[in-house]
């Protein structure tokens, strides 16, 4: 693996919960580089630190040390967040699809702000039009509000929302942990085909065996060993 071309690449990289005495490791030193059209399944028991993980690559939380590159670029550290106009090359697909949506409005509109905010397009109608598309959602359901979709149509409307904004990087916190069987096998499919068909590279938090088996690869982390009682 040629890591100088990787979407994501940590190195090093560890997490912190508390402070002083009451400071615990949540995330061991931990380093994988992912690559374009890659899907990475990240596994381990509770508490080896696998939803923290992802929360490091999306930018939502600071590592304690190591490295975060995003297109060779300084992700995150410590101190800082990633800086806003990179944000929209890292995009989230939620485990609660419905909390990408603002309730009372059209998943249109959502989209729309999504777009306008993380990168400035004025008219995002072709790109919400071909994330629709990407996502395998019925373009109808974008005029429907979140509460009037099934749960397999809330997720693929979350990852329209997600490629809407064209990432080059998609993490996945347990996406298909809250749907049925079938509309999980469903969704965790269409998620690896839109990876290899468009070299869009998916990092992957699941407990489910199958699901990570279908991926290029898997990556299984440790618990720290102060890292008792705490969730992943």
């Amino acid at each position: 693996m040629n890591a100088s071309h990787a979407v994501l690449e940590l190195t090093g990289v560890t997490a912190v919960h508390g402070e002083g005495k009451r400071a615990r490791t949540v995330l061991s030193p931990t380093s994988l580089a992912v690559m374009p059209g890659e899907s990475v399944a990240v596994v381990g028991r509770s508490g080896a630190g696998k939803s923290t993980l992802a929360d490091i690559a999306l930018g939502l939380r600071h590592p304690a040390s190591g490295t975060v590159l995003v297109q060779g670029t300084e992700w995150c550290t410590a101190s800082r967040r990633p800086r806003p106009d990179r944000r929209h090359l890292v995009q989230g697909v939620p485990q609660d699809p419905a909390a990408a949506f603002v309730p009372r409005r059209t998943l249109r509109r959502s989209i729309e702000q999504a777009v306008r905010r993380l990168t400035g397009e004025a008219n995002p109608a072709e790109r919400i039009r071909r994330a629709a598309e990407l996502a395998s959602l019925d373009p109808a359901l974008l005029d429907r509000r979140p509460g009037e979709l099934s749960g397999g149509q809330a997720q693929r409307a979350a990852l329209a929302r997600a490629l809407a904004v064209k990432p080059v990087l998609l993490v996945a916190d347990e996406p298909s942990s809250a749907l049925d069987a079938a509309t999980a096998a469903a969704v965790s499919a269409s998620l690896l085909s839109l990876v290899q068909d468009t070299g869009i590279a998916l990092l992957l938090v699941t407990h489910d065996p199958a699901f990570a088996a279908r991926c290029t690869r898997t990556v299984t982390l440790t618990a720290p060993a102060d890292a008792s009682g705490l969730a992943a």
